[in-house]
């Protein structure tokens, strides 16, 4: 049985700072808790309906705990939740483990976590393992960020390092997409690049600025202002697979 404390200890883990502190995190809904599952992350315990714990493959040591959906919502950030909810330990990277043998993307200020977690599902239809973060986009964990990878986040390793720092240990070639850039179809990245995606309001840092090699656009050929920016990283990231 959950109790009130063990209740109130799952919906902390809504808020950055109980997160941090706990070094914990919520999955949620059956197919991230499935994913979770199968990945190699330590999973603490799952609360979920009889029906998710009846159809779905219960694996590992963690504590699994049956409850009813009015109290499953009430935990969840979901408005409904009729599956399950888990809660699994935070993992961390450093700066030395980046593999710079594959191209890179760099989140520079992409604050909105549906765009981050909408970025890291993509990416891993691309094959990529890897995402850079400045320390001011949105943080990995944030349940929006979690939920909307449907999954991705246990295949990604996400780091979120200072930026500059970043740059000086890099030895490639750094493109931020821009509005003003050279094309993207003009452009041949047989190599590995760094690509940086910016805020859709501000585009990229004076720090990545500092640290570019050149700009890239995606050509433009309607009457639209811009492009969302989880939907302009998965084009460049399929331009960088066919190239």
């Amino acid at each position: 049985m959950l109790s009130r404390k063990e209740q109130k200890y799952i919906k902390s883990l809504k808020v950055k700072k109980y997160r941090t502190r706990e070094e914990r995190f919520l999955v949620e809904g059956a197919k991230n808790v499935q994913e979770l599952i199968n990945s190699d992350y330590e999973i603490e315990m799952i609360v979920g309906t009889e029906q998710f714990f009846a159809q779905n493959l219960k694996t590992g040591n963690h504590r699994n705990e049956i409850v009813d959906e009015d109290l499953l919502t009430q935990l969840s950030t979901f408005k409904t939740n009729e599956d399950a909810i888990a809660v699994a330990i935070m993992k961390s990277w450093s700066m030395e483990e980046i593999d710079f043998t594959d191209h890179l993307f760099v989140l520079d200020g992409v604050g909105d976590p549906g765009n981050v977690g909408t970025i890291i599902r993509t990416l891993d239809w691309f094959g990529f393992s890897q995402l850079i973060c400045s320390q001011d986009s949105a943080e990995f964990y944030h349940p929006k960020v979690i939920n909307s990878s449907m999954g991705s986040f246990t295949r990604l390793k996400v780091y979120h390092i200072d930026l500059d720092e970043f740059y000086k240990r890099n030895k490639l070639p750094a493109y931020a997409a821009d509005m003003e850039g050279e094309s993207l179809s003009s452009l041949s990245f047989k190599d590995p690049r760094v690509i940086v995606m910016g805020s859709e309001s501000h585009g990229v840092s004076e720090v990545t600025k500092s640290h570019l090699s050149n700009t890239v656009s995606i050509p433009k050929h309607g009457g639209a202002e811009s492009l969302n920016v989880g939907i302009a990283t998965g084009i460049i990231a399929a331009h960088l697979r066919m190239d």
